[in-house]
């Protein structure tokens, strides 16, 4: 298998989660600073599919969106923003490698999404006061845990939804896309 193909399905994906994330976020606009991101449906079929590696591409292909979102047009600005893009790799990553071993989507993603989740709460908790004061004055308590609890409700809703589709995916995906062309 070659790794354009390993490429050209990364950039699927991440098209795929960056579709997704516009849609969820302008049905789930919940606060200026807290939507809906259906993003890592994308990142959980990278894991199961192509691997950790090729997840944490996804994961970083996924973040366009958010990013723009919350970073760009958002309070948190472009530096802070940014930080989007190492949060969602590493659930690619995470996830990726616990894929390898753990059979059921839901629970490979769970746990792999505690890195992110960590290094979300460290990003508003610690680094934000330090890094961008002026943030950190609106920035809530309300608003962080809101992130965070929104967060999982996501990543357990992804993953019960990826209990059903990773079958029919990796199917689909590896008997088109992967397998090696017949001479």
């Amino acid at each position: 298998m070659t790794h354009v193909r390993y490429v050209s399905i990364s950039a699927i994906l991440g098209a795929l989660g960056n579709i997704l994330a516009i849609i969820s976020m302008f049905l789930g606009n919940i606060h200026p600073q807290i939507a809906v991101d259906m993003s890592h449906i994308a990142t959980v079929i990278g894991a199961y599919v192509l691997g950790p590696l090729w997840a944490t591409l996804v994961g970083l292909l996924i973040s366009i969106v958010p990013f723009i979102r919350f970073g760009l047009m958002g309070g948190l600005g472009p530096l802070i923003g940014s930080l989007i893009f190492p949060g969602k790799a590493m659930t690619g990553l995470f996830t990726g490698i616990l894929a390898k071993r753990i059979r059921r989507p839901i629970i490979a993603l769970a746990l792999g999404y505690v890195p992110e989740s960590l290094f979300t709460w460290a990003t508003f908790k610690l680094w934000i006061p330090i890094f961008a004061p002026q943030i950190s004055n609106w920035l809530t308590d309300a608003i962080v845990y809101g992130i965070l609890l929104k967060a999982w409700v996501e990543i357990l809703f992804i993953g019960a939804v990826s209990e059903l589709i990773i079958p029919r995916v990796k199917g689909v995906i590896s008997y088109g896309l992967l397998d090696k062309p017949s001479n």
